[in-house]
């Protein structure tokens, strides 16, 4: 009987590690969680090996959690949330908390695992580019300038240099992946991605909603693609490098709008353009596609019908 792989999946009680657990199969993953806000209530239908309720700057408790296995995978999706209202916001409400959780944190898990031999997936994001405006092509690749605009994007951008400096210098097996806004079932956070969330509800309930929200286009990603693609990821027999680009669909909240209403056969959505958000290059991910095979499954019509199931 072949041995389970082991992974520890830090920040797995959020949306994105939610979603790995749904889809992740047991008899080939022996799973572990470490999050400072567990949810034990909520983690209780997954088989987990493991709880570890810590953070990644509690030394002692980090270190302990890290030698209870010899991990063959860790799954680092932790970022600092603030009040719930989106990691954009959060960030600029508090760039200090920001900074050590998405920084720090991560610079002090890679320094505990400098000598072991887990390779390290973490999520990046779309954010490390700058306007859309700002690159000749509007498509960026992996090595093209970083110019974020936000302080989200600043501390992910410094963490992919992090994780750079780790694998330098001491030869660590860590790949980022830069992510687009994820949406989905589970989502309950505010900030982007609320509006397309209340979309989803109000279609569900056949209510009506004014949705608020920026003209600008989205780069997006449903949940359970979002959650393969990590699966692939760790199932890969290719050398990954150090980061990725990642498949998205661009659309807008607008056109989001019209298909929800258009699956619902009724006009419940409006949406009330305010202000200019920021529109971020379509990330070109043919090396993702060429490492890995990976590929959007879910269409938006197709997710539309799905987040309906699953609500």
């Amino acid at each position: 009987m072949l041995s389970k792989i082991k992974i520890l999946i830090i920040g797995g009680n959020g949306f994105l590690g939610q979603g790995i657990l749904k889809v992740i199969p047991n008899e080939k993953y022996e799973i572990s969680i470490l999050d400072p806000y567990l949810d034990h209530k909520k983690l209780k239908k997954y088989k987990i090996k493991h709880l570890f309720n810590c953070s990644t700057l509690n030394d002692k408790e980090i270190n302990s959690a890290l030698n209870s296995e010899e991990w063959d995978y860790i799954v680092h999706l932790a970022a600092f949330g603030g009040n719930g209202n989106g990691l954009l916001k959060a960030a600029n409400e508090n760039f200090n908390k920001a900074v050590n959780i998405n920084v720090t944190g991560f610079a002090n898990l890679l320094d505990k695992l400098k000598n072991k031999k887990a390779k390290i997936i973490w999520s990046s994001s779309t954010v490390v580019f700058g306007e859309e405006k700002s690159y000749k092509n509007k498509t960026v690749k992996e090595h093209s300038i970083l110019k974020p605009l936000t302080n989200y994007g600043l501390t992910k951008l410094m963490a992919e240099e992090v994780a750079n400096y780790y694998i330098k210098n001491y030869k660590m097996n860590i790949t980022g992946i830069r992510l687009p806004i994820i949406i989905g079932p589970g989502l309950n956070y505010r900030g982007v991605a609320a509006g397309i969330s209340e979309m989803a509800l109000a279609t569900k309930t056949k209510s009506k909603c004014i949705i608020e929200t920026p003209p600008s286009s989205l780069d997006i990603i449903y949940i359970k693609d979002a959650a393969n693609l990590f699966i692939k990821m760790i199932n890969s027999k290719t050398k990954l490098k150090n980061i990725y680009n990642c498949a998205s669909i661009r659309t807008s909240a607008i056109k989001l709008a019209d298909n929800f209403n258009k699956i619902s056969k009724k006009k419940n959505i409006k949406i009330n353009n305010i202000g200019m958000g920021a529109t971020y290059p379509i990330m070109d991910y043919n090396m993702l596609k060429k490492d890995i095979n990976f590929s959007i499954k879910y269409t938006i019509n197709k997710l539309i019908k799905d987040w309906l199931i699953e609500i």
